[in-house]
């Protein structure tokens, strides 16, 4: 890959999770200016932009599409989570327990992204990505506004990063795999 060749992770991002009405045309055009000049890191800004816009469009259009990803995903990959690092917890204690988290944390959510891919149109795995992300920042500030225990702060450290960014990388990762599975697949489940 050439330095002036667009991120290709960026543009999978796009070519799975935003419907293909608009992913060509929107691809075309951020290759055309990036060869133009423009930086990988605005490249990946109009990435992370499409992305989200896409999603909250998706998510209006069909409300209780949306509503039922962001339920199973959720069930599913908060579930796993819970179970998992419990058990580690349980099991492995103290501080070794913590760097646990984050791998059990990730393939967790993956899970959730899979099971979202799987069920529902691509551009709802996002979705159920934004709906974590905002989840996140809400128990965030509840915590911080009324803290009723405090965590160490290995563990509150653990926690902010497996939230705002495992979490969602594991469900886009998840997602991102039964995306590309079933584009290989002649089977869509509804």
């Amino acid at each position: 890959m050439k330095p002036t060749d667009p991120p290709a992770l960026a543009t999978a991002l796009l070519e799975l999770l935003i419907p293909p009405r608009t992913s060509a045309g929107l691809i075309g055009d951020l290759v055309e200016e990036h060869k133009n000049g423009r930086s990988r890191a605005w490249y990946w800004q109009q990435t992370i932009m499409a992305l989200t816009l896409s999603a909250f469009r998706e998510a209006r259009e069909r409300k209780f599409h949306a509503i039922t990803a962001i339920v199973l995903g959720y069930l599913s990959g908060a579930s796993l989570c819970y179970f998992t690092t419990s058990l580690a917890g349980r099991f492995v204690g103290g501080y070794t327990a913590y760097v646990l988290f984050i791998p059990l944390g990730f393939l967790s959510a993956a899970v959730g992204g899979w099971m979202v891919s799987r069920s529902h149109s691509r551009a709802m795995v996002f979705v159920f990505a934004i709906f974590c992300i905002i989840a996140s920042a809400v128990a965030l500030a509840v915590y911080m506004l009324f803290p009723i225990d405090r965590m160490p702060l290995a563990m509150t450290v653990v926690v902010l990063t497996l939230d705002f960014i495992i979490m969602p990388a594991g469900v886009l990762a998840g997602g991102l795999f039964g995306a590309a599975h079933e584009s290989h697949s002649t089977y869509r489940s509804i």
